[in-house]
């Protein structure tokens, strides 16, 4: 796509956003890529016109043999390539491909010392949209809101101290059939308000109520007192004190049960025991009304 004396518009067509070269600009690339919708990205050619006559000539060209097109044909040849292994260095045709796309932007430095992925980069961050956000803010947009509409969070999911410590809720939902958000699929909304988005540990909405396991390590306990207190910040250089990360916290809460009528309950590290056997026993008696 980078050869010498290809034509603007008729070998390919160029992404006004990340400047890319491109035979077809696609809906999936302007959605999964560059996280915009279809109203927001700037009207361009979305195809070049080589791409438009080989995909012509290749609908219409009927192998005789395989019954397919020439395109289809095409497509499962370039798959098969791609999938191959290389004797020789032992890399797949998709290794080879990243590899090779990797040296090409690389070797593409401006004036400005910039290789080609950081020009795309400084383009997603610099670039402002019709709705006032920049291309990247935009895509955490779009990002945030598919979470929540289908529950899927982060891909950290829970941490391996929080599934210990709320095992025995865990086991009494699983054993009960109570649905539950969970790890990989934590219950997460958006706050109107702000257009912030929250996610919440443990997530029970048929009984109305949400958990949150507070490490002592990312959260302040407000029954410390002095120098706990005082002396109190979280972990790789984080410079929030303890007011601001329990305010934070208490905003969470507010917000779930603003918006949803669900009431958050703490596990503290600290009284993680007796927080769990506490909570154990609503989520018991919130289970008797069902």
């Amino acid at each position: 796509m980078y050869a010498d004396g290809l034509i603007v518009g008729y070998d390919y067509v160029v992404c006004p956003v990340s400047g890319e070269r491109l035979s077809m600009i696609k809906k999936n690339y302007v959605e999964k890529i560059l996280g915009l919708t279809e109203d927001q990205y700037p009207i361009v050619q979305r195809i070049c016109h080589k791409r438009k006559e080989n995909i012509k000539s290749g609908l219409a060209t009927i192998d005789l043999v395989s019954g397919l097109s020439k395109y289809q044909i095409g497509q499962q040849k370039a798959q098969a390539l791609l999938s191959d292994i290389d004797p020789i260095t032992g890399k797949s045709g998709y290794k080879k491909k990243g590899e090779k796309t990797r040296a090409t932007h690389m070797s593409r430095v401006d004036n400005l010392g910039r290789s080609g992925y950081r020009r795309q980069a400084d383009a997603r961050l610099n670039t402002l949209l019709p709705n006032g956000l920049t291309v990247e803010q935009n895509a955490h947009k779009k990002r945030n809101e598919a979470l929540v509409k289908k529950g899927i969070t982060r891909s950290v999911g829970a941490s391996k101290v929080s599934k210990k410590k709320l095992a025995s809720l865990l086991s009494y939902l699983n054993e009960n059939h109570i649905k539950y958000y969970f790890d990989q699929s934590e219950y997460g909304i958006m706050d109107p308000d702000t257009n912030s988005y929250y996610y919440y540990d443990l997530t029970i909405p048929d009984f109305k109520i949400a958990i949150e396991y507070q490490s002592s390590a990312w959260h302040a306990n407000p029954s410390w007192e002095g120098d706990k207190w005082n002396n109190w910040r979280p972990p790789k250089g984080k410079t929030r004190r303890p007011e601001e990360v329990l305010q934070y916290d208490y905003k969470k809460a507010k917000v779930l049960h603003k918006h949803r009528g669900i009431v958050t309950y703490y596990v503290w590290e600290d009284s993680v025991i007796d927080d769990v056997e506490r909570l154990l026993c609503l989520v018991k008696t919130q289970s008797t009304k069902y």
